[in-house]
């Protein structure tokens, strides 16, 4: 199994580093985390107008819930990022999607609602070329992010199904590729 670490050295390997994208967004970091309230109401206001997404929530946790993501979103465009914020990524937010029964395909969908959502701010608010540099850096960040809650999410799974059946993750893997040949062919 995988942990955050070797997530984020495959990311890098083949999408790029994200070093050179954590100093753009640095370098517009004060001006960026103003945006926090903007996009905490974005966001959810998409989310509770969906009511797919909307049933994961209780009755009256939106002002907690938005908090939560002004946090993560200022944390973001710090681009200040240790090993325990990449950890964190990986196990607290894509293990709570776990834990509230969040699919990937909403968290995945919902990170392209943050990037457009960002994008069309950074348009609004700076010179096009500056625009696309910040765009381009939060865009690169997210990703790894969003790359790290799927696999922290997916890993969960595997081992959930290992601990109830006793399989091995080898013979889950072996099993899951049967499957996908049968259902999607050869290759």
């Amino acid at each position: 199994m995988k942990d955050h670490r070797q997530v984020l050295r495959d990311f890098e390997a083949i999408s790029g580093p994200i070093e050179p994208y954590a100093e753009v967004l640095k370098r517009y970091a004060d001006r960026l985390k103003e945006w926090d309230e903007f996009f905490a109401k974005a966001f959810y206001d998409t989310l509770f107008s969906y009511g797919p997404t909307a049933s994961v929530f209780r009755e009256g946790e939106r002002p907690e819930r938005e908090e939560a993501l002004k946090v993560w979103y200022r944390k973001v465009v710090s681009g200040e990022y240790d090993d325990a914020f990449w950890d964190w990524q990986f196990r607290k937010v894509g293990l709570s999607h776990v834990v509230r029964g969040i699919p990937n395909e909403f968290m995945l969908s919902a990170m392209s609602l943050v990037q457009r959502v960002f994008f069309h701010k950074v348009l609004e608010a700076f010179p096009s070329d500056e625009a696309v540099r910040i765009y381009g850096a939060f865009k690169h960040v997210t990703d790894a992010i969003a790359t790290l809650i799927a696999a922290g999410y997916m890993y969960s799974y595997l081992d959930a199904v290992s601990e109830s059946t006793g399989m091995s993750l080898k013979l889950i893997e072996r099993h899951a590729i049967l499957v996908a040949r049968r259902e999607y062919g050869k290759d």
